[in-house]
């Protein structure tokens, strides 16, 4: 004998926007939301044109992407089952607030084709829930319209990132992080500058990962360095930095960059290495400061371009493949760790918008 139970029918909810930048509100809107359905489906709307002209008129230091906000999302509900998200061009619908007859029929037949269909609609926006019933018939919940709880918006953000920085989420900061490499000959104080910076800017350091390399797989002596170890020394870099940024607080100091270790690689083996070129491609810094290799030449056992002339030749190298790179830099010719170090942290404010 056969027994059949009825199924309960599973409700539906649906969250709209276009995450430009996923922020904290957000978050609060999905997770009460999702607390009151069983499945609730996100569908972030983009627009090639109107998310350009969004990005132009911010303080963005670059444009998030489609990829960027969706992974934003995903990052940040993977532990949530109950959660599905989407992505749905809106490219030639009218920029809201406006549009509504055109964005619900391309919204209706989204929702068709994807399966979706919502028993209720979540939303802070007060003036959209009687627009979201005429145009598409679904029950809408308001959720914190008055913002009593979490007072932010996107275009807050991308006014001044920085200025909100406590509503921007852990997934979503690292894009936002501001990055300063600090580049220099051997013994032009890069390290301990980078150390001191992170200290007064109280955030992260990438340290130079071709020393740790030295020690881990050479022996500390750099006599046995050789063209196939500049590729490893640049990706162990590249995984110092992006440690660096991911935990960052508004901005992140980076001890040399990859024309650095370029500039080593062709010294020492007369060629430059293919896979350390891609990752100058790939690695561009918002400011890059050169420092000037005036400054006492220390012996620390790693260090062999001692002498004046090495020193002058290989500042003019890293000059030179600066700008074939096309990179912008700041030379700091200070003479004296302090003064250097005042110049760096007024260079510093300076790019993060700091007055005074």
């Amino acid at each position: 004998m056969g027994l059949e139970f009825p199924r309960q029918k599973k409700t539906i909810g649906v969250v709209f926007g276009k995450f430009y930048p996923l922020h904290t509100g957000h978050i609060y809107l999905i997770q009460r939301a999702c607390s009151q359905v069983d499945e609730l489906h996100i569908i972030m709307g983009f627009d090639d044109t109107r998310d350009r002209a969004l990005f132009e008129d911010s303080a963005m230091s670059q444009q998030p992407t489609v990829p960027d906000r969706l992974r934003w999302l995903l990052q940040t509900f993977k532990y949530q089952k109950n959660i599905r998200i989407h992505a749905f061009n809106e490219e030639g619908m009218e920029p809201y607030p406006h549009g509504w007859d055109v964005w619900s029929n391309g919204i209706k037949k989204f929702m068709a084709e994807k399966g979706i269909q919502p028993d209720l609609i979540y939303t802070s926006e007060e003036a959209d829930a009687p627009q979201y019933m005429e145009h598409l018939g679904i029950e809408t919940v308001l959720v914190d319209p008055k913002r009593t709880f979490m007072s932010i918006s996107g275009a807050q953000i991308r006014e001044n990132p920085f200025r909100y920085w406590e509503y921007i989420p852990t997934e979503v900061k690292p894009f936002f992080v501001r990055t300063v490499a600090i580049l220099g000959g051997e013994s032009s104080g890069k390290s301990t500058l980078v150390n001191k910076l992170a200290n007064i800017f109280n955030t992260t350091s990438a340290w130079e990962y071709g020393r740790d390399y030295v020690f881990s797989h050479l022996g500390g002596d750099e006599i046995a360095l050789q063209y196939s170890d500049y590729d490893k020394i640049a990706l162990g870099h590249a995984q110092y930095i992006d440690f660096a940024v991911k935990y960052a607080n508004k901005v992140a100091f980076i001890d040399t960059d990859f024309v650095t270790t370029q500039a080593f690689c062709k010294k020492y083996e007369g060629r430059e290495h293919p896979f350390v070129q891609a990752l100058i491609d790939e690695y561009r810094f918002d400011l890059v400061i050169l420092l000037e290799n005036n400054t006492p030449w220390v012996a620390d056992g790693l260090r062999s371009l001692g002498s004046s002339v090495d020193r002058k030749e290989f500042q003019n190298l890293l000059v030179e493949m600066l700008e074939e790179n096309n990179i912008e830099f700041v030379r700091v010719e200070e003479d004296d760790y302090d003064s250097r170090f005042l110049r760096c942290v007024e260079l510093v404010r300076e790019m993060m918008g700091e007055q005074g």
